[in-house]
């Protein structure tokens, strides 16, 4: 079985204040949940893992299976806080997505893998309306468009399987890893070992159930 990850990363300072976001949307939709500071065990179904702030970033891990719900949350605590929000998800290995807000701003939005669902119609229209020019969110995150651009090709596209976006990258563009160097250059760290959380918010075992699905 591949990765079914989700993860994202809130410009923010403050992981009590990033907690309190999203714990004001989780339960907006029913989803019962704790805020601790240090469980002696984790469950990687429910709980979502929330790392202190790097280059003023604070970068959630969610639960397995959260890929279904990540744009819909971002989009929701865009309107509710006015922080720069990135996030990813991969389905099953296959590809990754990322979706970018600033406040109620859609800055950015894209499929590495755009014709994977082909014959699923609701899909391709759903990703036909993705907004993958990078240079909104560049700005907003001061790098050069031109160096996001790179990452931002149909995987299934490429001629060659080992190219890279950047010489230097640690992943070729058709391993979904590279929206790590995507992230990477951002500013963004991806917490990779994800040990040491600042805070875990553990989710009912029903979250799946009551959030919304984008």
């Amino acid at each position: 079985m591949g990765y079914f990850l989700a993860t994202t990363a809130f410009r923010s300072n403050s992981v009590p204040e990033t907690a309190q976001a999203i714990s004001e949307y989780l339960l907006l939709h029913g989803v019962q949940h704790d805020i601790l500071s240090s469980p002696q065990t984790r469950d990687n179904s429910t709980d979502a893992l929330v790392f202190a702030p790097q280059n003023q970033w604070v970068v959630v891990l969610w639960p397995n299976y959260f890929n279904l719900h990540d744009f819909p949350l971002a989009a929701a605590v865009g309107k509710t806080r006015p922080w720069l929000i990135s996030t990813i998800h991969v389905y099953d290995s296959d590809y990754w997505e990322h979706f970018a807000v600033q406040g109620t701003e859609e800055l950015h939005s894209f499929c590495s893998r755009p014709g994977f669902w082909a014959e699923e119609p609701l899909e391709l229209e759903r990703v036909a309306k993705f907004r993958p020019d990078p240079q909104r969110f560049a700005a907003a995150v001061n790098v050069p468009g031109s160096l996001l651009q790179p990452y931002l090709v149909d995987a299934d596209a490429l001629s060659d399987e080992g190219a890279k976006a950047h010489s230097e990258d640690q992943f070729p563009l058709d391993d979904f890893w590279v929206f790590t160097d995507f992230w990477r250059r951002a500013g963004i760290v991806y917490p990779d070992p994800p040990g040491n959380p600042a805070s875990v918010l553990r989710l009912s075992k029903d979250f799946g159930k009551r959030l919304p699905n984008g």
